[in-house]
């Protein structure tokens, strides 16, 4: 049974009754179906290409919901299919479209509001900073020690990869406890973990924004590891800048932006199998940049 067929088949149990395909999408971690029901109301039906990442999203969106301005809608958990074949997630529908779709003349007040989000979640403490496998530190430094060295071992053996890029990659690695130092004493934080502008949702009419979608691994950690995501689409909202204007970051974030945004695509390299050697070139490029004037920058 191909994948409609059995998101047929298992709609009565979901929903109560037949529902149709109303618009699919493709994306990095999953394929997603919008569905609609006979009075109308859509629902997101999410099929994940990798074991265990529908258990980590539902749990994600749950610590989302808590952590969110009440106006801002996140998607509610319907059902989760956890079985070996279909690792599914169904939601209720955010409306709203892409922010980064959104008329120009709405840039600077839909920015705003979509940093007022980031504050909001950043000002949530943790007791705990938590790495991508749930392991539990005490600071930050050991809890992206953590992450840094399960990535380092499956990259130093990965396919896929140059040895002169692989090097260089595993190089800024080493770099990463003097590049952290300065981060010692601040809290952790409850992040969304890919808080790009595609993830935020807005009216396409009024620009207001409407809901916010997508956490990778929402969790409690530095909120540096949000904010590196912020420049990575709709350049007319201004994310990074307009964040940093209200809460500049310590000495070093230049660099460590660049770390964190090469170490997480390791992570998607790692997770789906993709490889792009011109797109780590590129990252290596602007962390060189940035590291060339000094460490403290």
């Amino acid at each position: 049974m191909d994948t409609q067929a059995w998101i047929a088949a298992q709609a009565p149990r979901w929903f109560g009754g037949a529902a149709e395909l109303d618009a699919t999408y493709e994306g990095f971690y999953a394929q997603v179906y919008r569905m609609r029901l006979p009075d109308g109301r859509l629902r997101t039906v999410k099929c994940f290409r990798q074991q265990g990442m529908a258990a980590r999203e539902a749990l994600s969106l749950k610590r989302l919901r808590l952590n969110s301005p009440s106006q801002v809608a996140v998607p509610e958990l319907i059902a989760i299919e956890l079985d070996a074949s279909m690792q599914t997630l169904v939601q209720t529908w955010v409306d709203g479209v892409p922010s980064g779709e959104v008329a120009h003349e709405y840039a600077g007040p839909l920015g705003e509001a979509i940093v007022d989000v980031l504050l909001h979640w950043h000002a949530q403490a943790g007791d705990a900073f938590e790495d991508q496998q749930g392991g539990r530190h005490v600071d930050f430094a050991s809890c992206y020690h953590a992450d840094l060295t399960r990535l380092s071992a499956w990259l130093a053996g990965a396919d896929g990869f140059s040895d002169a890029t692989r090097a260089r990659i595993l190089a800024t690695g080493e770099l990463a406890p003097a590049l952290i130092a300065p981060l010692a004493g601040e809290a952790p934080v409850f992040i969304h973990d890919d808080c790009h502008a595609w993830n935020f949702l807005a009216d396409p009419v009024s620009g207001h924004l409407t809901g916010v979608i997508d956490p990778a691994q929402a969790r409690y950690s530095h909120r540096e590891l949000d904010l590196f995501h912020l420049p990575d689409a709709a350049p007319q909202l201004d994310l990074l800048n307009r964040y940093l204007a209200q809460s500049p970051c310590a000495p070093g974030w230049p660099q460590r932006r660049w770390l964190f945004s090469l170490w997480d695509d390791v992570k998607h390299a790692m997770l789906v199998g993709w490889r792009d050697e011109a797109w780590f070139e590129r990252k290596l490029g602007e962390f060189d940049a940035a590291l060339a004037p000094g460490m403290s920058g």
